[in-house]
């Protein structure tokens, strides 16, 4: 595991790194698969929150090289890990975090063809969030050959998608069928471009 502080990269790890700091801060946000990091950067520069900490988590180790350049020295309340999400997620103090930020899931972890492996992963993630915190889930649904989508299959999933993470414990709130306000990255972005192949669904998940 990866991390930066300051403009250092710190490139030798433990295997698991202690993150009991964060019970000192008032709010935590945390996005999985971070990406170049631009968007928790902005959500951080533009805090109205006191003592909030922003954490993201980025497998790909040159995403995350670029999501550190952002980083000044006297930014103290954001941090980059270089690992596999579901490991840093483990390492959370329960119920600390405000909002965990899943935007555009690999589909390792979304797709119904991998449930079995990513169910577990999201029922460690509602055990992390505070009880009037949420889980934002951003995600997409295609054809298979990249065609016009039929509404039908689109509903199907939509209620399928909806339907597991109930099962898991999560409340669903509210669901948009777009990308909300103050969440927009590059992909999508372009995504939203091309509503016809490509439906966008936000779920704000809560706990039951």
């Amino acid at each position: 595991m990866n991390l930066l502080k300051s403009d250092e990269f710190l490139d030798q790890m433990e295997p698991c790194m202690d993150l009991s700091f964060l019970t000192a801060y008032d709010n935590l946000i945390v996005e999985l698969g971070c990406g170049d990091g631009r968007l928790l950067h902005r959500l951080s520069n533009k805090e109205i929150k006191a003592n909030t900490f922003y954490l993201g988590i980025e497998l790909d180790v040159s995403q995350y090289r670029k999501s550190c350049l952002l980083l000044p020295n006297d930014k103290h309340n954001l941090l980059f890990v270089n690992s596999p999400f579901e490991d840093v997620i483990n390492e959370l103090p329960d119920y600390s975090a405000d909002e965990i930020l899943s935007i555009l899931p690999h589909p390792r972890y979304i797709d119904r063809a991998n449930e079995t492996f990513w169910k577990p992963i999201y029922k460690t993630i509602l055990r992390k969030i505070k009880r009037n915190g949420h889980l934002l889930l951003i995600t997409e649904f295609t054809d298979e050959l990249f065609s016009p989508v039929i509404y039908d299959d689109y509903k199907n999933w939509k209620e399928w998608i909806i339907a597991a993470f109930a099962d898991l414990g999560f409340f669903v709130g509210e669901i948009i069928e777009e990308i909300p306000l103050n969440y927009t990255s590059q992909f999508l972005e372009l995504f939203s471009n091309d509503q016809q192949r490509i439906k966008i669904l936000t779920l704000y998940l809560t706990k039951n």
